[in-house]
């Protein structure tokens, strides 16, 4: 019986020593000495954002670090040095940088934050969690509310701020039970009301670039934000196209990034509420001069602008294809296939029983094309920097004919006999021309890692009005 108590107080010193050791830092050390009187996050838009903190103790502090985390998504913490003169009573700050200083920071991002600070007495104290918005510092905003939806606007409009509320929320409804969310995160739009205001707020791109482009919105998926150039009644089609990528992550999860072009863009427009551009003659073109990638080809939309177009009026009608056949419960079911695989023809296989090459098939027989014959596996083309158009990959085996004018099932998306609509008559006439369609994904990575959603403008809708879509 001795033997036994003596092995259980042995093993109850041994749990004590280990919980010990595991035990949180803050947990053993003496804070007693350390107060902190003032801590703040500043927006300093669009150079980053500004930590302060004020504190002393009995000891000398020589050690704090600020700890943050970007609230959305995947989003992991960071922390950062704080910069002071070590002493009993210290006043510190420390810039996280946004834009051409470093890693981008969309506004409306929400950023939680804390101190850690330690004194050479051992001392440790950690503060509380604190959030703050990193806003536009230019403008006095203003907010219009709708569930989980908030809308950000300075002009004093609140009649084009709900027209914007109205068609996020719309687009939610409509999406939603295509994709699955039973739930939504908060999501937040900013609206400008001048190209020139906007301008400072997205990521930097070169002279050539902006001069060729006008960006009438941006979806970060990360961080649940949205901008949106807003003239007016316009804006409606491209809220509800980028507030769909926003709702497109939410549902994919983890996989949101591997989710291809073709899909994700597809989607989008089959969230558009208002689209105020068509594809569909872009699509008719492309087959007829047999320019139609197959879509393993298309992870990103790359090419001539023409190519580029045409690739969107494909993708508008692979997804709904692929609703109007199987259902929208398909489509729920393939965004948590993709959560989970992380690879686009895993959770195809998964869910539809396909791949990218036999879904391609499908598509093109539904539209009463032949299928391509089976093709080697395409090297992935890796998402450019830029906006601007590069040469596509080479296509094995494309030999495509001409549709029939009915299509040979009902689930098809029609093409139409009609040449390009006019809309891209009139916008070729203007110097800066816009299109309701995303351009290139710039991905920064790590912790503020974007899913950043550019639309296309000026050198596609010219080039496309001055003849790619002339009659035969």
């Amino acid at each position: 019986m001795n033997l036994r108590i003596l092995l259980f107080v042995f093993a109850l010193w041994l749990g004590i020593g280990a919980a010990t050791q595991l035990a949180p830092a803050s947990l053993l050390a003496d804070d007693a000495g350390i107060e902190v009187t003032k801590v703040s996050a500043e927006s300093q838009f669009p150079d980053g954002i500004r930590f302060h903190i004020e504190a002393r103790s009995n000891d000398e502090i020589d050690e704090i670090r600020v700890f943050f985390r970007l609230l959305g998504g995947s989003l992991g913490s960071a922390y950062r040095a704080v910069d002071f003169s070590p002493g009993t009573s210290i006043s510190g700050e420390s810039i996280l940088l946004s834009g051409t200083g470093g890693k981008y920071i969309p506004p409306g991002t929400i950023l939680r934050y804390s101190f850690e600070v330690r004194d050479k007495g051992g001392g440790l104290y950690r503060t509380d969690d604190q959030e703050m918005i990193y806003t536009d510092g230019r403008f006095d905003w203003e907010t219009a509310s709708s569930g989980l939806i908030t809308v950000f606007y300075y002009d004093g409009d609140a009649e084009k701020a709900k027209g914007v509320l109205d068609a996020a929320s719309e687009a939610m409804e409509r999406m939603a039970p295509v994709l699955g969310l039973e739930s939504s995160d908060p999501m937040r739009i900013l609206t400008y009301n001048d190209y020139s205001d906007m301008l400072p707020a997205i990521p930097f791109r070169s002279q050539a670039t902006r001069e060729q482009l006008i960006t009438e919105g941006l979806a970060f998926a990360d961080q649940r934000v949205l901008l949106v150039f807003n003239p007016g009644d316009s804006a409606k089609g491209t809220v509800a196209h980028e507030f769909t990528h926003l709702l497109v992550a939410q549902a994919a999860g983890r996989g949101h990034r591997q989710i291809p072009a073709w899909l994700n863009e597809g989607l989008a427009e089959y969230g558009n509420i208002d689209p105020s551009f068509s594809y569909e003659g872009a699509l008719r073109r492309a087959i007829e001069t047999d320019r139609l990638n197959p879509l393993w080809y298309q992870r990103t939309f790359v090419g001539k602008p023409g190519d580029i177009i045409a690739a969107y009026g494909q993708a508008s009608s692979v997804v709904q294809h692929m609703i109007s056949r199987h259902g929208n419960s398909k489509m729920a079911e393939l965004m948590r296939a993709m959560h989970a695989t992380q690879d686009i023809d895993k959770a195809l296989e998964r869910v539809y029983k396909l791949d990218q090459h036999t879904l391609d098939a499908e598509w093109r027989e539904a539209l009463g094309l032949e299928p391509l014959d089976p093709a080697e596996e395409a090297t992935p083309v890796p998402p450019t920097s830029q906006p601007t158009p590069s040469p596509e990959p080479p296509i094995k085996g494309l030999t495509v004919t001409p549709p029939p004018r009915t299509p040979a099932t009902p689930t098809a998306i029609p093409i139409p006999p009609t040449e390009a609509p006019a809309v891209a008559q009139e916008q070729s006439q203007q110097e800066e021309s816009q299109s309701p369609g995303c351009g290139a994904s710039l991905n920064h990575g790590g912790v503020y890692d974007l899913a950043l959603i550019a639309l296309l403008a000026g050198p596609l809708a010219g080039l496309w009005g001055r003849g790619l879509f002339r009659r035969r």
